[in-house]
């Protein structure tokens, strides 16, 4: 019987030991819940053939950065609608402009990119 509880004894300390090794290579911290701080990510989901802006956002100033790609010499129009479809952002942009979004609220936001009359690339930002 001893041998036996010993055995399973050992198997579960062995599982939490892998468990444990798991979160720590993978960056899980197990933090209180209480002594969160609270901060402001950015998530972009762009369309497939976005070949007028890049889109990234900077994690530790909380701001998304626009870069206007080679547009053959043409201005691109960059709009920001919140899910209602009210204007938040619009900039003017012409190839290798760099504009910086902030002080966006929580939220999601849909991001329109014109060139003259035609839409090149569309897509999705997420403030959490």
């Amino acid at each position: 019987m001893k041998l036996k509880f010993t055995q399973i004894f050992i198997g579960i300390t062995l599982c939490m030991l892998m468990q444990s090794s798991a979160s720590f290579a993978a960056g899980i911290k197990n933090e209180d819940p209480k002594e969160k701080k609270e901060t402001k990510k950015a998530r972009v989901s762009t369309s497939r053939n976005n070949s007028s802006v890049r889109i990234y956002p900077d994690i530790v100033k909380r701001v998304m950065h626009v870069v206007a790609k080679d547009n053959e010499g043409t201005g691109i129009d960059f709009f920001v609608f919140d899910l209602d479809g009210t204007i938040i952002k619009h900039y003017k942009m012409q190839s290798g402009d760099h504009q910086k979004l902030t002080n966006l609220d929580r939220g999601k936001y849909i991001f329109r990119v014109f060139s003259g009359d035609e839409e090149t690339a569309m897509g999705n930002i997420e403030i959490r």
